[in-house]
């Protein structure tokens, strides 16, 4: 199963500046747990990866790059679509960036989307692709409060 997991304000704002504008310790620990539970394979994209500290322990890094150079802790990929398709029957997480989040979508390859939704506008310049009218709201939590952000972790499923 392919799922991407994202968290995002409500003009679907994922980034600004390379890096999230907002710091929820309960949403970072809401994605370690899932992307640990269904499978631990998580593909994500060079730019993306470098925005983290370390690659996700415990997961197996999938970096997609069009560079050849190993990355620690990462296995490289360099064709997203054999990727998808050599993962048909196993689990993977998309964890990012926009531009991955949105090839995933157009080619329908997505099953579920794991989304934390951030009330609030935070100015972001990346974003993460339209989705409503590919997936059904399966799942949604109540409202959460950290920083002064109103949030929620909500799954959505494919209609296909």
């Amino acid at each position: 199963m392919i799922r991407l997991i994202v968290a995002m304000d409500k003009r679907r704002g994922i980034a600004k500046n390379s890096g999230q504008p907002w710091k929820l310790t309960e949403d970072e620990a809401y994605f370690t747990n899932q992307t640990k539970t269904h499978g631990g394979n998580i593909l994500v994209g060079s730019t993306t990866f470098r925005t983290f500290k370390d690659s996700l322990v415990d997961r197996h890094n999938y970096v997609l790059t069009h560079n050849n150079e190993p990355i620690p802790g990462a296995t490289l990929v360099h064709d997203l679509n054999q990727f998808l398709i050599d993962f048909n029957d196993k689990d993977v997480w998309v964890v990012g960036g926009a531009a991955i989040y949105d090839e995933v979508i157009k080619a329908g390859r997505a099953d579920e989307l794991y989304i934390t939704h951030i009330d609030a506008d935070l100015n972001c310049d990346q974003f993460f692709p339209n989705y409503l009218d590919q997936f059904k709201l399966v799942e949604q939590s109540p409202p959460h409060h950290q920083n002064g952000l109103s949030y929620n972790f909500a799954i959505y499923r494919n209609v296909k």
